[in-house]
């Protein structure tokens, strides 16, 4: 449990969410905090952007969410990077004590694995992609970073609001549990006084290649080069430059997709552009690549190991028992042969509620087996359950396994 300042100018307002956190274990402050959650209106727009300035540049530098009806003014803004997360009010007290603490995890991860205190001082410098300039389409949404502690490595990726080439949107969706594009862009090994060693980046067909520049300081200046977003030094910059302060990540216990749970607005920016795009389709048509509504789906993460050619798929029992759908979509090739923490999505038709769901099913494909190590748990539209899963458990090609909602 974390330590947390209330900065909101609603007597009544700041009492209902003390009340909430001490519920749960957290303790109020008002000083010395990890984390706050402010108002942006406090009693002024410009006052609020002050407060956040303060926030930020302060000594101990806590965790901090806006929760505010006024978030459309913090947009464009500087101080809306220096944000670590953004809810509308109203806003669910689920969904606060979520974010909540997957903001506390993460500042426990900076703690225990002693990384470079200046995460930016190494962080690439992104300009826009070229076919992209003028429009809103596949922008880098946010940065995080990982720490190698064994190798004394920073590995920088960036989440991109789609990808328009490379897999489909469907086989992403089927895949990944998502739609945006989540790529690593650079690399660096750093020297005992914290300066760059070797440096790479992740250039065109997913190669690992060595970067010599350019650079603004330490700072690679990168270009995505292909409509799958790999990248490569800007030597000419066209287009948004995207400064981020990178996320500090520890994706051991998590998938990627988790670092979205951080930014809650990316995933909403994700459905705005399929929509603005033609990609959504209604539920249960086949209609090309497209999908349905986000909103319609259930969301499983768990890790999984995939052992000689096995490929793993979620599924669900619809309402009634005696239908199950599938996150392939009856499409084989969207079972899944990597290995590690995943998130699955598995279409559901709309209205669909988490307590309609019975039957977990885990089945593989292909050849070899799949070992489910872990369910961390079942998502559908913010409300999120626990599965009844003794693992870890070696499920044959060919099987299927089920289990239960907690």
């Amino acid at each position: 449990m974390g330590k947390i300042r209330l900065i909101e100018d609603d007597r009544d307002q700041r009492e209902l969410r003390t009340m909430l956190l001490e519920t749960v274990g957290h303790t109020v402050v008002s000083k010395d905090e990890d984390l706050v959650v402010m108002d942006l209106r406090i009693p002024t727009l410009e006052a609020g952007l002050e407060r956040i300035r303060e926030i930020k540049n302060s000594s101990g530098a806590p965790k901090l969410v806006v929760l505010s009806g006024a978030v459309a003014e913090l947009r464009g803004t500087e101080e809306e990077k220096m944000v670590d997360a953004i809810l509308e009010k109203p806003c669910p007290s689920g969904k606060l004590l979520k974010t909540i603490q997957s903001l506390l995890l993460l500042l426990v991860a900076s703690v225990m694995f002693g990384q470079p205190k200046d995460l930016k001082r190494h962080a690439p410098i992104l300009y826009q992609r070229a076919d992209t300039v003028g429009t809103e389409s596949d922008i880098p949404l946010l940065m995080y970073v990982e720490w190698d502690k064994t190798d004394q490595s920073l590995t920088y990726t960036v989440i991109f609001s789609n990808e328009d080439g490379g897999t489909s949107t469907r086989d992403l969706m089927a895949r990944w549990g998502r739609t945006t594009d989540i790529e690593y862009v650079y690399k660096v090994w750093l020297n005992e006084d914290g300066s760059a060693g070797v440096r790479q980046v992740q250039g065109a067909g997913h190669k690992d290649v060595a970067f010599e520049g350019p650079f603004e300081g330490d700072r690679p200046v990168l270009v995505p080069v292909t409509r799958n977003n790999m990248v490569a030094g800007a030597k000419e910059k066209t287009g948004r430059r995207f400064d981020f302060d990178p996320i500090l990540v520890d994706l051991s216990e998590h998938s990627r997709e988790y670092v979205m749970d951080q930014k809650p607005e990316t995933w909403k920016i994700m459905g705005e552009e399929l929509k603005r795009e033609g990609k959504l389709r209604p539920y249960g048509v086949v209609r090309g690549e497209d999908i349905s509504d986000p909103a319609n789906y259930v969301y499983a993460e768990f890790l999984s190991t995939q052992k000689e050619g096995g490929r793993v798929a979620v599924g669900f029992t619809l309402p009634g028992g005696k239908k199950v759908q599938m996150s392939h979509l009856g499409k084989p090739g969207n079972s899944v042969e990597r290995s590690g923490w995943m998130r699955l999505a598995t279409e559901l038709p709309p209205g669909t509620k988490l307590a309609d769901l019975g039957t977990v099913v885990f089945a593989c494909y292909g050849k070899g087996s799949c070992l489910v190590e872990k369910v961390a748990f079942v998502e559908l539209k913010g409300e999120r359950k626990g599965v009844d899963w003794s693992g870890p458990s070696e499920i044959k090609a060919g099987e299927i396994w089920l289990s239960r909602l907690k």
